[in-house]
């Protein structure tokens, strides 16, 4: 039996029954009601997409791809199931597992019930499928160009209207080829170019957006104090956005009001690395800083937030390319790549968020606990 799903950004996507066993799954089905970005409908209204599509295009891109350089099956399924541990409003929730040294690739961690029988009624290994989401296996689904970041970065460029999503996929997948891990052809590279390109323009316009990134960190500390509560990460697991926002109007009914009315925090700070002595200020643990400033200001420390994101390395810069029997990085040969890398730092910025009518106490308190500099601080509200 083969069914057809009409896909906004593949067009149609075949897919035979091993696979709609799969999707037919409780454990999968939770992905409907999942949001791809998060809370970045608060800032683009058509970025209402879920990890459910998301998963079905990597699936599709990956079977592709298997079909050409020969992959077993299995890669085929892990690239279906690569999301399958995101908890509710995906990366929104990525610190809060990152804070029980988890993260949204330990696959195994909701592949259970009806979704693990499947599995293995079909005959495919659990183990091998985290070991192949994970990276521990070089592949298609997660590495220096994998299927995943092909179908977001198009799909999410879509749903929210920006025009920064525009990556040439037939050309990089008739290009690649696999030669100990993922390697595109010498003529693939201004397909790996518009990747690349895509991926720097659509994070500090999308990902990093400051709306979807305080309404992230506002959930994510909200998220905390439920935990301590007694919720546990497995229930959260098995939960979707709209019951995660229950138990938040259950549990933290003042930040479930402030998220779902966009009452959100506002910047006291919000400045670059140029500000900043970047090296000490990413040593620092946000929860003191919170603590701290907060106690400068005279706030409730729930009404402080500081926001330090990581510097990211980001694999598509290891990238290599088959230049007449020659391996090279995409650096070596793209003097574009190589500009990306060096101007990626530009888009970091730290954070500190918090109500509107603290603002000026807590602004002054933190430019003082951060040292930054005022001459060239960004006063942004």
């Amino acid at each position: 039996m083969e069914k057809t799903i009409h896909d906004p950004i593949h067009g149609a996507i075949r897919v035979e029954d091993e696979i709609l066993r799969i999707i037919d799954t409780p454990q999968f089905q939770r992905l409907r009601w999942v949001k791809q970005l998060g809370f970045a409908n608060l800032v683009y209204p058509g970025a209402n997409h879920t990890r459910f599509e998301h998963s079905i295009g990597t699936m599709h891109l990956a079977k592709i791809l298997a079909e050409k350089l020969k992959l077993g099956e299995e890669v085929v399924i892990s690239a279906l199931l690569h999301d399958i541990a995101h908890f509710p409003f995906s990366h929104s929730g990525e610190g809060l597992l990152r804070n029980h040294a988890m993260k949204h690739e330990d696959v195994e961690l909701a592949i259970k019930g009806e979704l693990r029988e499947v599995i293995n009624e079909l005959g495919f290994s659990v183990r091998e499928i985290r070991r192949i989401v994970s990276g521990e296996v070089s592949s298609i689904v997660c590495g220096d160009v994998d299927v995943d970041r092909m179908d977001y970065l198009v799909r999410d460029a879509y749903y929210t209207g920006v025009a920064y999503g525009i990556v040439d996929l037939p050309r990089l997948m008739e290009k690649i080829k696999f030669l100990d891990g993922v390697v595109v052809e010498e003529g693939g590279i201004r397909a790996v170019e518009s990747l690349l390109i895509s991926r720097f323009l659509m994070y500090p316009s999308v990902y990093y957006h400051h709306v979807s990134r305080i309404a992230t960190k506002m959930f994510e500390r909200a998220m905390e104090r439920v935990i301590e509560k007694g919720v546990t990460l497995e229930t959260l697991l098995e939960m979707n956005d709209c019951e995660a926002m229950w138990l938040l109007k259950e549990h933290e009914p003042d930040f479930y009001s402030m998220i779902r009315n966009r009452k959100l925090f506002k910047r006291a700070v919000y400045v670059g690395r140029e500000s900043v002595d970047l090296k000490e200020i990413l040593k620092i643990n946000e929860r003191r800083a919170e603590k701290k400033i907060a106690e400068m200001a005279g706030v409730d420390e729930r009404f402080v937030i500081v926001d330090i994101p990581k510097i990211e390395e980001f694999r598509e810069f290891s990238i290599r390319i088959d230049v007449s029997g020659k391996l090279k990085r995409i650096e070596e040969v793209s003097s574009i790549v190589k500009a990306l890398r060096n101007s990626w730092l530009e888009t970091w910025r730290l954070g500190v968020y918090t109500k509107k009518e603290f603002l000026d106490e807590v602004k002054k308190c933190a430019v003082e606990y951060f040292g930054i500099d005022k001459r060239v601080q960004t006063q942004l509200f």
